[in-house]
């Protein structure tokens, strides 16, 4: 049976009506909620004040601070330096400059990155520098120390803190020797002497097993020979607890060579000798001439 038209509208309607209605009564799904951004780690930065001086191939390095800014992917560290050159030409430290994260392990020490540059240094003056070291995967650098200088040479550090371990500056040591002998028509008064690990008038570092002792005297010519006493490296040597006998360095630096006059004295003479590191005990500076040898006896200590 065919219905009238409005009635078929009717039905119509109805029907949406009916399968909206289902519509609302069946469940909305809920959706999952969005999971947010991963915070990134806060770095923190952290400020040494180390105030060091460490006395290198004749400079002065001054280590005066260092901040560290690092989270657990490690970060930059960076190193305040100021170079002091006391002699009389410009001069560049030859020895890197590195940092050592922990004297514990093995790990090699880090250099600085490619910005950094360490200045050269004009004749009795100064140059400062910042040195950045780049650390991956590094949260911390309390163990760590400032090296100067690598193996076979002497190597100074300075800990950033009191877990990095002891400082190594190598400050020179000023000696109070005092002394005198005579042989034959040469008096020798030992009045001095200094410690160095390096030679500053050379520019160079020694190696870890060696030390610099240079003394200091006044040499007197007690002869008549008008032409006076030719006093060279020949007279003096240098003799160890084990009783070996040192001549000094033959470098052009190390040994006073004067012509003295018949009953004159040359003042502030020296003699740089080359010793075992850490050597102590009984020494003497010995007096040498055709008429035999004659001892100045002093003691290193530890």
């Amino acid at each position: 049976m065919t219905l009238p038209h409005g009635l078929r509208r009717t039905g119509s309607l109805g029907l949406a009506a009916a399968l909206l209605a289902g519509c609302l009564d069946a469940p909305v799904p809920s959706s999952s909620p969005t999971a947010g951004p991963t915070p990134e780690p806060t770095p923190v930065t952290t400020t040494y004040e180390l105030g060091q001086t460490v006395w290198y191939e004749g400079l002065l390095i001054h280590v005066d601070g260092a901040v560290a800014t690092l989270d657990e992917r490690g970060g930059p560290v960076s190193v305040r330096i100021r170079l002091e050159n006391p002699g009389e030409d410009d001069t560049d430290l030859t020895a890197r400059i590195l940092l050592q994260l922990d004297p514990g392990a093995s790990v090699a020490p880090i250099a600085p990155n490619r910005d950094s540059k360490v200045p050269t240094v004009p004749a009795h003056g100064s140059a400062g520098t910042v040195l950045t070291y780049d650390l991956q995967g590094i949260a911390s650098v309390e163990t760590a120390a400032v090296l100067i200088g690598e193996a076979p040479l002497h190597v100074a550090r300075i800990p950033l803190t009191a877990a990095g371990g002891e400082a190594r500056v190598f400050e020179p040591v000023e000696l109070t020797l005092s002394g005198a002998a005579t042989s034959g028509d040469l008096r020798l008064a030992l009045h001095g002497g200094l410690l160095r690990w390096d030679l500053p008038d050379w520019s160079e570092e020694l190696p870890s097993s060696v030390e610099a002792l240079t003394l200091t005297y006044d040499a007197t010519y007690l002869g008549n020979f008008a032409g006076g006493y030719a006093f060279t490296a020949d007279n003096v040597r240098l003799r160890l607890p084990n009783g070996a006998r040192v001549a000094p360095r033959r470098d052009g630096h190390s040994q006073s060579i004067e012509l003295i006059g018949a009953g004159k004295s040359k003042k502030g003479l020296f003699s740089r000798f080359d010793i075992p590191a850490g050597l102590t005990g009984k020494f003497a500076l010995i007096v040498v001439t055709d008429a035999g040898s004659k001892a100045i006896t002093f003691v290193l200590k530890g």
